[in-house]
């Protein structure tokens, strides 16, 4: 008996449309089962992995790539170590210019529609070595820069430094994520999030939401200044949520550390007044303590929102 063709090619051609769907939805499906945990695995450090964590987040506001402007660089600061700081107050940058009293004068209009980059090399023992500044449409790049090989330089010990205002900046919702080069990530104490948790409320309808938060930090000190690199994720979410940010505050007396004015990345929903930031350290700095809360603000049915994170000194990685 012979196959009926006709019935046989009306099968084929309900089955290659139904083959095609499947081979089209299957990456789809394929991401759909990446956890929340394996996302917070990829922070374990603040290098070029967390670019694509933040890549495909959804966040607030990220810095736009047009509006750096140099105020000042040289070679030579009276900062001699590793140090990068981001300040959004004219009482942060009051606490910068202590350290270096040639950065330029700022005032407080400034910090209205501007924030400060700031990246000390520290000394090298010839000329030749600069700081590089560059932005990405995901974070901004921070990096040392060598002289070539073979190229005759100064044979003199020099501090480089870069200073620019970044401009356009609101103090609350344009995120500042950094991608630091390595001459700055050795200068960093590194620190893990053992406990966290945060709460947001606000908007027309009075929403609220509680979540915890787990995830990477560093500290990286200079004087009376700590500036801070968060890679922060929520946990039990009903979306999203992060903290990548950079900020820089000022040690009180007490070995306390306020931070006045960051960025509260897509922890608290738009539009919101940006975060403060108190952070205490203890047993001689192997644990940190932060907490977190909503800078007061006028805006009519805004979020707000606070927490506290509990961290302790990340163990150094053992050399087999």
């Amino acid at each position: 008996m012979k196959p009926n063709i006709k019935n046989k090619s009306a099968r084929l051609r309900r089955f290659y449309p139904l083959l095609a769907l499947t081979l089209l939805a299957a990456p789809f499906l394929q991401g759909l089962t990446i956890s929340e945990s394996s996302a917070a695995r990829t922070l374990h450090t603040p290098n070029k992995a967390d670019r694509a964590m933040v890549n495909t987040s959804s966040v607030h506001q990220t810095y736009q790539p047009d509006g750096i402007k140099v105020l000042a660089e040289g070679f030579h600061s009276k900062i001699t170590k590793p140090f990068v700081a981001v300040v959004r107050d004219v009482e942060t940058y009051a606490a910068l210019r202590k350290l270096d009293e040639n950065l330029p004068k700022l005032d407080a209009d400034f910090f209205k529609e501007n924030a400060v980059l700031a990246a000390f090399l520290g000394e090298r023992n010839t000329g030749g070595f600069s700081v590089e500044i560059t932005p990405s449409p995901v974070d901004i790049n921070v990096l040392e820069k060598k002289p070539g090989k073979g190229v005759m330089v100064p044979q003199m010990i020099t501090s480089p430094f870069k200073m620019v205002a970044l401009q356009g900046v609101s103090n609350a919702a344009v995120r500042l994520n950094l991608f630091v080069d390595e001459t700055w990530r050795q200068a960093m104490t590194s620190y893990r999030v053992t406990s966290g948790r945060f709460r947001m409320s606000g908007g027309i309808a009075g929403t609220s939401e509680g979540f915890g938060l787990q995830g990477p930090m560093a500290v990286m000190r200079e004087g009376n200044l700590a500036s801070f690199s968060f890679r922060i994720v929520g946990s039990e979410t009903r979306k999203r949520r992060l903290l990548m940010e950079y900020a820089t505050g000022v040690i009180d007396g007490e070995n306390k550390i306020q931070i006045n004015r960051m960025s509260a990345d897509s922890l608290v929903d738009s539009p919101n007044s940006g975060l403060a930031g108190t952070a205490t350290f203890s047993e001689e700095g192997r644990k940190l303590t932060l907490s977190l809360m909503s800078r007061p603000s006028l805006i009519v049915d805004g979020y707000s929102g606070q927490g506290t994170i509990e961290a302790e000194l990340r163990a150094p990685a053992t050399k087999p």
